[in-house]
Formats: structure tokens, sequence, C-alpha cells
């Protein structure tokens, strides 16, 4: 209570009124009582914060959304979400976050980027209107970004720990032995050819384990569809799957079906969607990474109010990752 005392305080010295003293004692018993009913949210700091996701189609970036407005909710901020209608949509979602710079009402920026290395000349933009902007889920390509003059906050997820946390699960499961296909994410974007080369250096812990066919689905479910589909009438006797994430893994299961194969190869994904884990549930998908969207968007929105007041923030910030089975599903 006193730190919020505190910083209501700040923000009248800012607007330079002067109070008297009684009349400062009445506003902080107002204040006081406010809280008590209505929580923190009514002690708005008078921010806002735009977050820029390159999609609201997939429900790994909803439930990120959650986190935003909890956080808003939570700290007494305001947001305004927008978002690009594919995650190929990159050229989209340059102009929305090119917008929020401009807009004299947004005073800092989170974006989930749809590339690595496109929208660097957007966060520069960012940074030399004053705007403080992090980078969320997908982490922007560190040499370009160098190269570039450009240092950047970090919120998101180890996504080679993760593709190395599924892989590893997958070959366990298929104790080592067999052949096994990766459907990968956006090629040259850093979060799927991460989670590649993490479930790639799983696979290669075990000489059984041969990787027959990589291929990318563009995190899309209906092309994940047809890529299974294909791979499975070129190996027919393949063993697993891994998808970069849920949304490829639900394109994977249906094409196993399709062959009459349902059951008889193991799928690993990423992402750990409510459908992921029903269908878990259900057997016919093996695991999942859970690396908490809604904490991602929490600490954005945190770290970007934080810059704005000054505070020391860490350049990269990493959410904990858990792969979620049959055994861990509760």
């Amino acid at each position: 209570m006193d730190e919020k005392i505190c910083c209501c305080s700040l923000r009248y010295k800012k607007r330079g009124i002067i109070m008297k003293s009684n009349r400062l004692t009445v506003t902080l018993v107002l204040v006081t009582l406010i809280v008590g009913l209505f929580g923190s949210s009514v002690l708005a700091k008078g921010y806002t914060i735009g977050f820029a996701m390159k999609t609201l189609t997939n429900p790994f970036f909803i439930m990120m959304e959650e986190g935003v407005r909890q956080a808003a909710d939570e700290l007494g901020v305001n947001v305004v979400i927008q978002a690009a209608d594919e995650e190929t949509s990159i050229e989209q979602l340059v102009a929305i976050v090119e917008t929020m710079i401009a807009r004299s009402d947004i005073d800092a920026i989170c974006v989930t980027p749809s590339g690595s290395t496109e929208i660097i000349p957007t966060f520069i933009k960012a940074r030399d209107a004053g705007k403080p902007i992090i980078d969320v889920d997908v982490e922007l390509d560190r040499e370009a970004a160098a190269a570039a003059g450009l240092e950047y906050i970090y919120v998101g997820a180890n996504n080679f720990e993760g593709g190395y946390m599924a892989g590893k699960g997958l070959a366990e499961e298929l104790n080592g032995q067999g052949k096994v296909a990766i459907i990968e994410g956006i090629p040259g974007v850093d979060n799927g050819e991460m989670r590649k080369a993490g479930a790639l250096e799983a696979f290669s812990e075990y000489p059984g384990i041969e990787v027959v066919a990589s291929q990318t689905a563009n995190w899309a479910t209906e092309e994940a569809l047809n890529v299974v589909t294909n791979i499975l009438q070129a190996h027919p006797d393949l063993d697993g799957i891994f998808t970069a994430n849920d949304m490829m893994a639900f394109g994977a299961i249906n094409a196993i079906e399709g062959a009459g194969k349902a059951g008889q190869i193991v799928v690993a994904s990423y992402d750990a969607l409510d459908a992921a884990k029903i269908a878990i549930k259900d057997g016919s998908l093996f695991s999942s990474i859970d690396q908490r969207p809604d904490l991602q968007g929490y600490y954005g929105v945190k770290f970007a109010i934080d810059l704005l007041e000054g505070k020391e923030v860490p350049n990269r910030y990493m959410v904990p990752l858990t792969n979620i089975t049959i055994d861990n599903l509760d």
C-alpha cells in the first residue's frame, strides 16, 4: 500500500500540483479506501502498453493475451492489443507496430515477431522515438540485431531446450529405436529453428533413431496434414513425429488417422494447448512442451512498465518449461 501511495504522490509532483498537508492527508485516506474496495487497478500509472501479436488465430496467443490482460489489471495500466491475420503476415505486423510507434497515447510496445530479422528496423524506429520496445516469444536474430546496433529485451522460452526435451521424450518412448520425422515452423524464424535444433540434438544421442524427413508446415494445421500425408506415403514404416507446435500436431494426427495408422506412430509436440492436453489424454498425442504463454505476456507488460519507470530489467527472461505427458497431465 505504501509503495502505491508513494507512486501516486510522485505523479502529482511531476504534474506540478502543490498540495497542502491537510489535503494530502485526505487524499491518502481516500486512496486507501478505494484500493481496499476495488483493488490496485484503480491506481493506474497512466501508461498505455501496445501489444502487437503475430496472430490471434492460434490458441497459444489467446493464452498469451490472457496474461497480458492480467498484468494490465494487476499493475494498473491500459493495453492496446492488435494482431496480424496470420503468423506469416510479417508486413502487416510491421505496419501495426509502426502505427503504435506513431501513436502519442502508447508509451511502450511489446511485440511477438513473425520473423527474426524483418522487424529489426522497426525496433530501431521505436528506440529512436524514445519508446521502450520488448521482444516476446520469438527472439530476434542476435547477429543481425548487433550489426544494426540494436540492444533489446527478450521475454520468452528456451526453444532449444524445449525441442531437446520433446525429442528426448519421443526417443525414449520409442526405446531409442525407430524412424522419425520433424515438422518445422517457419524457415529462418528463431523459435522454430531452435526447436528443430534441440530435437535433432536429442535424436543424435540415440544411434537407433533415424530422422528420415524434416519439412516445414509453417505452423499451420492444414499444411501439416498435407506434409505428413506425403511423408507417410514415402515412409510407411515411420515410428514417430516431432511437430514444432500443437497446431501442426493436430494436422499430423489427422494424417496418421487418415492413413489407418492411429496408435502406431508416436507424436511429440510443443505449446501444451488445451486441445493438445485433451489429445494427450485420449492417447493420440504423446507429449507437448508447456512454455507458459500467459507468463510471457505478463512479463512483457511488466518489464515494459519497469523500463518506463527507469528500473533495471534483465536482457533475457526465460519462462519455465515442462514436457506434458499422461504422467503429469494433471
